[in-house]
């Protein structure tokens, strides 16, 4: 007997769509625990995340469901992201902490901001000089985003920007005087699981869940009789709906389907960045007024450090504490290159010659691959993704989450998205393909 709906893929946003949906599902995970994206990694005391993973949002509803299915298992805290700028600490965003530059860096800044006389954007680096100026752009913006994605901005699209946090001018006229400013203050507070990491949050939905079906990797997908197959290394499932929140690339290797080549041509064509974490474990608590930094210096291997004594406490085994970083390999990157004790050995002595350590305090050190991390918005997206959309629309498929929808989202919008499209599914109005 066949189940209404089939969800391959077991991350925050496929366990999303089948709370949401009530019942009458069966979710398909190909490991022997859920998680994707949110994931949280544990060696000999040590947790840490794929990247310095937060709750907050503009959606509140959305926000206080988070928080509400944690229970007890939750805090709030408050942010103390930094940018680490010539050796110095800038506040986060750049353009709220022009106050820690030199005079000579401020006036410039300031100048090029109010006078600002830069032509409509076509490109990512563009948006930077025109809403920013000339001289914050290249000083941080540029930079920084250039060693994210590991491609030049001006190659970028702006589909993506309004992530990017904008002040109002009289922010950035008091952040260059001294006056304090906030940016992005819907992430001012954010909230974090007190105990287990951000997987904590999986495990809420999945305590809440019946039917998920873990170690099922699909082998194969097809339809016949209007009914949805999906193959696994033992087992043959029957859906009257699909969803599928792996990555497109994983998908399309198994769906029994000879792709048009425009759309083959599309996938093939999407930019993507992989990445390595770096765990470095201490033997003391240090930075406990830190959560995060940025860094835009080529020097640094990796573009954010996450320190978790400004998450929680229980990340670490007790007077111990940890950073890990974050660092972004071209998607063709062979993993060897990615999760190597290089990357590790370069982490550390970054570490250590900045002075946020010493190496004798490290007891500890882990590695993690990460094939599909940052989808990248390069001057196609737009073109390529409408294409996919398309094709799959077609075929009945449904498309959720950051790698099977291609997009640069969270957790709480992956869980907004996933909030929608429980709604269509059970509306009376929708008409099965």
């Amino acid at each position: 007997m066949s189940q209404k709906t089939g969800i391959i893929g077991g991350g925050v946003s496929g366990l999303a769509l089948a709370y949401f949906l009530g019942g009458n599902y069966e979710i398909l995970e190909k490991d022997n625990q859920c998680g994707g994206l949110c994931t949280t990694y544990e060696k000999n005391g040590f947790l840490y995340d794929i990247g310095g993973h937060i709750m907050f949002s503009t959606n509140k509803e959305i926000l206080n469901f988070e928080v509400a299915l944690l229970e007890d298992n939750v805090h709030q805290k408050r942010r103390s992201n930094k940018i680490w700028y010539k050796g110095r600490f800038v506040k986060y965003p750049f353009e709220n902490g022009l106050h820690a530059l030199d005079k000579e860096e401020i006036f410039e800044c300031l100048r090029d901001y109010l006078k600002n006389e830069n032509p409509k954007p076509t490109n990512l680096k563009e948006w930077c000089h025109s809403t920013f100026g000339n001289s914050l752009a290249e000083k941080y913006l540029v930079p920084y985003n250039k060693k994210i994605w590991k491609i030049d901005p001006s190659l970028m699209g702006l589909e993506w920007v309004e992530r990017i946090p904008k002040p109002p001018m009289e922010d950035v006229i008091k952040s260059a005087i001294g006056i304090e400013t906030e940016g992005y203050t819907h992430q001012l507070y954010f909230y974090y699981p007190i105990k287990g990491g951000f997987q904590s949050l999986i495990k809420a939905f999945e305590n809440k869940l019946t039917n998920i079906s873990r170690n099922k990797e699909v082998k194969a997908i097809y339809k016949e009789k209007n009914i949805w197959k999906v193959e696994t290394q033992d087992s043959i499932h029957d859906y009257e709906t699909l969803v599928s929140t792996i990555p497109i690339f994983e998908l399309v290797k198994v769906l029994k389907e000879t792709l048009p080549q425009k759309v083959s041509d599309a996938i093939n064509n999407l930019r993507y960045n992989s990445m390595a974490v770096v765990l470095v474990g201490l033997n003391k608590v240090k930075h406990e007024d830190l959560t995060a930094i940025y860094v835009p210096d080529t020097e640094s291997p990796a573009h954010r450090y996450c320190f978790s004594a400004g998450f929680s406490e229980h990340l670490a085994p007790k007077g111990c504490s940890s950073i890990f970083a974050e660092i972004t390999f071209p998607g063709n990157t062979p993993k060897e290159e990615v999760a190597s004790t290089t990357v590790i050995d370069k982490t550390v002595g970054w570490l250590a010659k900045e002075g946020f350590i010493n190496k004798s305090e490290v007891c500890e050190t882990d590695i993690k691959y990460i094939k599909y991390a940052y989808p990248v918005y390069d001057l196609n997206y737009i073109q390529n993704v409408k294409i996919i959309y398309d094709y799959f629309d077609t075929l009945g498929i449904s498309l959720l989450g950051r790698f099977a929808q291609f997009v640069y989202i969270n957790s709480d919008v992956c869980i907004q998205n996933a909030q929608s499209l429980a709604k269509k599914l059970t509306s009376t109005a929708y008409i099965k393909k």
